[in-house]
Order: C-alpha cells, then structure tokens, then sequence
C-alpha cells in the first residue's frame, strides 16, 4: 500500500486529524499535484486555522498553480496568525516569502 493509501486509511477513523491531513497534502505536494494539495491544505485550515505550517505550503501550491492573488492573500493570513502567536521566525519566513513574491 502506498503512503497515500496509508494515510487515507487513517484518515477513515480520524477525519479531523490535522496532522494526518496535512501529511496528505504534503504527499500530494511531492507528487506535483498541486489542485489536491490545496484542497487538502484548505481543509487543513478550516479544522485549525492556528496551524502555522499550512499557510507556507498552501500560499506555495498557489503560486505554482498560478494564483499569485491567492498566494498574497495565503501569506498575508499566515503572518497575521503568526503574529498573534508571537512566532517571529514564521512571521519572517512568511513575509521574505510574500516579498520574494511581489517584488
């Protein structure tokens, strides 16, 4: 059985699991597959908006998608929620990201 199939599996008892479905998401990320990855990373987000790890990836997989509105719009959110953690570095990586975006 594949990872994905794993960790779908896993995901049948414990469908809110953050952990398993972002690991989902990064599965997909690996194999390029960019439109399953943001639902995933979506989904993520509506279970725990706080999760910091999922707005790098997410606003990366709309990038790459193409949507460089949406990418703004994914970095911007994360560093807000950064922020309201007090996590600097991750406020950081987000907004050198966002700059390397937009500049």
């Amino acid at each position: 059985m594949d990872r994905v199939a794993q960790i779908k599996q896993l995901l049948v008892s414990s469908p809110q699991d953050v952990f398993l479905n972002y690991a989902l998401a990064m599965e997909h990320m690996s194999a390029e597959d960019d439109s399953q990855a943001i639902i995933q990373l979506e989904l993520v987000k509506s279970i725990q908006s706080d999760y910091l790890p999922l707005y790098y990836q997410l606003a990366k997989c709309y990038e790459s998608a193409g949507n460089t509105d949406k990418a703004i719009e994914t970095y911007e959110q994360g560093m807000s929620v950064a922020d309201a953690a007090k996590d600097r570095k991750t406020f950081n990586e987000l907004r050198s990201a966002l700059e390397e975006l937009t500049f």
